[in-house]
């Protein structure tokens, strides 16, 4: 039964709005970017919410549907092949707006079509990009929604956040025998779930 599956119906982003929704995800100059020192304070005492994207193709010569995956290039997870995303960082942004932002900004790929929240997790990390001699890690609140390409073929322009990408096969356990990260596994466990 895909209702217990975990993942929210398509189109359900989760966002709840309390008065006019225009206003409410309105990003304003003021709310587009916190100075440097104030949120490196929040990523050390404060947990934060992050989007990442399981990004769906289909791989015609192959005759299947893949993920995107990038090898991580500062912490959390330096090293790790993780799926796009990042902090949500603008007030009034919605889960599926950030998945966009994220997708575009960091693999340069902007024709895509956010679906669904597969799922949220809380993770725990003991390094972040910034730590400090006082304080090490960070928490973070990953909601992961699953983003379908549409021009399967387009060219992806990694930014500085990660190294490489590559493409690989939905099937979670393919991925498990090839030692995928576990928070991988999760997304495509819950996405087969569903």
């Amino acid at each position: 039964d895909r209702n217990n599956a975990g993942a929210v119906v398509e189109g359900n982003d989760l966002s709840l709005f309390y008065g006019n929704v225009s206003e409410l995800t309105a990003i304003t100059e003021r709310r587009r970017f916190l100075p440097s020192e104030l949120y490196s304070k929040m990523v050390q005492d404060c947990v934060v919410c992050c989007v990442d994207c399981l990004l769906v193709r289909y791989n015609p010569a192959l005759r299947r549907k893949e993920c995107l995956l990038v090898l991580r290039a500062s912490e959390p997870v330096k090293g790790v092949w993780w799926l796009p995303g990042g902090r949500l960082l603008l007030k009034g942004e919605t889960f599926f707006a950030a998945a966009v932002r994220k997708a575009k900004g960091e693999t340069g790929l902007d024709a895509v079509r956010p679906v669904q929240v597969l799922g949220v997790w809380n993770t725990f990390f003991p390094t972040s990009h910034w730590d400090d001699d006082q304080s090490k890690g960070t928490q973070t609140v990953n909601p992961i929604v699953l983003v379908e390409l549409e021009q399967p073929g387009a060219d992806v322009v990694l930014d500085n956040t990660s190294e490489q990408f590559r493409w690989i096969p939905l099937d979670p356990d393919l991925a498990k025998a090839n030692g995928e990260d576990r928070y991988v596994l999760q997304a495509l466990y819950r996405l087969r779930a569903w």
